[in-house]
């Protein structure tokens, strides 16, 4: 997988998002300019998700979670259950385990308490991520959500 193909077309989309979102018609070239992908970011999760070395054994997975294997599975399978805020470790494999909490902790909300871990649980629109790499986890304000279809 060509990773600079993948960035390009990402930094095509963003871009394109932007303008149906705008208000205006004027947008213009310098603001448009500025939107950039994080290349390196899609580097590494390419490295990651599509080949096994470095695999799941990658420092960005390792940072969410335990992964059980090295090599990532291409089939997420099909589990029947009630939507929650955190997915059970033990119904679904790593490469949904790692995505939802890698996109559970990119956009999330900063607290004024960030320390809180998820021993007690987590309120409100809180979710616990990072729970199987320290023990604990932390509590994100975050809207992602995990569902089982």
């Amino acid at each position: 997988m060509n990773s600079s193909a993948v960035a390009a077309a990402a930094s095509l989309v963003a871009r394109t998002l932007y303008i149906l979102a705008s208000e205006t018609n004027d947008v213009q070239n310098s603001t448009l300019a500025a939107i950039n992908v994080n290349v390196s970011l899609v580097e590494q999760l390419v490295g990651c998700l599509l080949g096994c070395d470095p695999g799941l054994s990658c420092e960005l997975v390792k940072k969410y979670i335990s992964p059980a294997s090295t090599c990532a599975s291409n089939y997420v399978g099909v589990i029947l259950d009630e939507p929650s805020s955190t997915p059970n470790p033990g119904y679904i494999n790593d490469v949904p385990r790692f995505i939802w909490n890698f996109l559970a902790d990119i956009t999330s909300i900063p607290k004024e308490n960030s320390s809180s871990g998820c021993q007690q649980g987590c309120s409100g629109d809180e979710v616990c991520i990072k729970a199987e790499t320290d023990g604990k986890g932390v509590c994100v304000l975050s809207t992602t959500r995990y569902f089982l279809v």
